[in-house]
């Protein structure tokens, strides 16, 4: 369970990681649920569904500049 976006965003780019490595012609998407990514992080098929489409390496630019220039204040 993530506690706060960043461990989402975190969480979600190990998910895409497994997704595009296991990702083959002919390999679909609720097998690659079903068989690699479920048994390590268990979601929905339409939790992976909506990561796939999420822009994480943007979100997670954003995350990080946001964090430094907070740290900056400090």
């Amino acid at each position: 369970m993530a506690y706060n976006k960043r461990n989402k965003l975190l969480q979600q780019k190990m998910v895409l990681e497994i997704y595009l490595r296991e990702k083959k012609d002919g390999v679909s998407t609720a097998h690659i649920h079903r068989e690699h990514i479920n048994k390590i992080y268990p979601m929905s098929r339409s939790t992976l569904y909506n990561i796939l489409s999420t822009p994480v390496e943007k979100l997670l630019k954003e995350e990080e500049n946001k964090r430094a220039s907070q740290l900056s204040l400090l």
